[in-house]
C-alpha cells in the first residue's frame, strides 16, 4: 500500500513555482453565509429609525405650530391704507388754474385749483340789483299801506255818522217830523257809509298781504344773493386735508362738473395698515393689543402698532363689498380658512413720506 502511494505521488508531477516569479499571496476568507441575514436586519433597523425620526419631526412640527397658536399671531396678508378723498368741485365751469403738481404733499386749505369766476361774478351783480330792487319796494308798500288805514279810518268815521244820523232820524220819521223819504235817503247814506268801511278795510287787508309778499320777495333775493356770492367762492377748490395729491390728471382749459371728481388726495394723517386674520386667531384679538408690523416698503424695520378693531362682518359674495369687505377663501383651487380684516394703528413709522397706499405688510401679535 506504501509503495504505491508512492507510485502515485511520483506519477503526479507537481510544478514547482520559479522562484524569480514568487509573489506573496494573503489569504482569503472563504465568504460566510451568516453574515448576510445580520447586515439585512442592520439595514431595516436603519430605515425605521428613518422613518420613526420623521414622524417625529412631523408631529414636533405640528404640535409647535397648534401652540404656536396660543403664543401669537402672525400673517403675511397685510397691506398698508389710508383715506383716499375725492375732490368734486361744487359748481361747473371751466379751469382757469392748476395751481399743484401730482404726487405733491398739500396742507389743509391749499389752494388746488380755480374755476373761471367771470359768469359767477355776474351771477352776484344780478342778484344784488335784484336784492335792491325787491327792498326798495317795501317803501312803497309801507305809504301805501298808510294812505288805505286813513282811508279805513275816514271810512270808519262816515260809517258812524251814518249810523247815527239813522239811529236819529228813525223815530223823528215815526212821530211824523220828518218825511220818510229823508229817512230812505239817512238809511241809504249810512249803508253807504258801511260799504265804504268794508272796501277800506279790505284794501289795507290786500296791502298787508302785499307788504308780506314784497318781504318774502326781499328775503328771496337776499337768499338768491348770498347763493350767488357762495358759487363765487366755490370757484377756488382747495385742500380738505393734509395730503398728497395723487394721479392728477386735471389741466388749464378743462370742464369740471359737480358730478365728477377732478382731484384725489391721500390722507396723510390716516395711515393704517388693515391683517386678515384666519378665523382661528381672532378669539385672541382684542383691541388695544400690541402688534410689530413689518413694511415691505422700507424692510428691516419693525414699527409697533395697537389693534384698532375687528370687522365684525364680511363678504361671502364677491362684488357686494360696498359695505362689508370681501375677502377671498381661495388660492387658485385650494380653499383657505375664512378671514377677518383688523386694523392697526400704526405708533411709529418711518414718516408719512414713506407710506404708501397699497403696499403689503406684515403682521405679528404676541398675546
Amino acid at each position: 500500500m506504501d509503495q504505491n502511494l508512492n507510485v502515485s505521488l511520483k506519477d503526479k508531477s507537481i510544478p514547482e513555482p520559479a522562484i524569480g516569479n514568487m509573489e506573496p499571496r494573503l489569504p482569503v476568507a472563504a465568504p460566510s453565509l451568516s453574515a448576510t441575514p445580520e447586515l439585512d436586519r442592520s439595514r431595516a433597523f436603519s430605515h425605521r429609525r428613518r422613518a420613526l425620526l420623521f414622524l417625529l419631526a412631523v408631529a414636533a412640527t405640528v404640535l409647535a405650530w397648534w401652540l404656536s397658536g396660543y403664543l401669537f399671531a402672525y400673517t403675511d396678508d397685510a397691506y398698508v391704507t389710508s383715506d383716499v378723498l375725492s375732490i368734486t368741485p361744487e359748481v361747473t365751469g371751466p379751469i382757469a388754474a392748476v395751481l399743484v403738481k401730482d404726487n405733491e404733499w398739500v396742507k389743509r386749505g391749499t389752494l388746488l385749483f380755480t374755476i373761471d369766476p367771470v359768469p359767477f361774478r355776474l351771477a352776484v351783480e344780478q342778484a344784488r340789483a335784484e336784492e335792491a330792487r325787491t327792498e326798495a319796494q317795501l317803501p312803497v308798500d309801507r305809504a301805501q299801506l298808510q294812505v288805505l288805514q286813513a282811508q279805513k279810518e275816514a271810512a270808519g268815521a262816515a260809517e258812524r255818522l251814518a249810523a247815527a244820523n239813522l239811529r236819529r232820524d228813525m223815530p223823528l220819521a215815526q212821530s211824523g217830523t220828518i218825511s220818510a223819504q229823508a229817512l230812505d235817503t239817512t238809511r241809504t247814506t249810512e249803508e253807504q257809509s258801511a260799504a265804504q268801511q268794508h272796501a277800506a278795510e279790505a284794501a289795507l287787508q290786500k296791502e298787508n298781504e302785499t307788504l308780506s309778499l314784497d318781504k318774502a320777495a326781499v328775503s328771496s333775493a337776499h337768499a338768491a344773493r348770498l347763493l350767488a356770492e357762495w358759487r363765487l367762492g366755490r370757484t377756488k377748490v382747495v385742500a380738505p386735508v393734509d395730503g398728497f395729491v395723487t394721479h392728477l390728471a386735471i389741466q388749464t382749459g378743462d370742464m369740471v362738473s359737480t358730478s365728477q371728481a377732478a382731484v384725489a388726495i391721500v390722507d396723510g394723517k390716516a395711515w393704517r395698515v388693515v391683517a386678515n386674520y384666519k378665523e382661528y386667531y381672532l378669539r385672541h384679538l382684542h383691541p388695544g393689543g400690541l402688534a410689530w408690523i413689518w413694511l415691505d416698503s422700507d424692510p428691516w424695520h419693525l414699527y409697533r402698532a395697537r389693534i384698532q378693531g375687528l370687522a365684525h362682518g364680511i363678504s361671502r359674495q364677491q362684488g357686494s363689498e360696498t359695505l362689508v369687505p370681501y375677502v377671498s377663501p381661495t388660492v387658485n383651487w385650494i380653499r383657505l380658512q375664512r378671514r377677518i380684516p383688523v386694523r392697526f394703528t400704526l405708533l411709529e413709522s418711518p414718516g408719512s413720506d414713506q407710506l404708501f397706499m397699497g403696499v403689503d405688510a406684515r403682521v405679528l401679535v404676541i398675546y
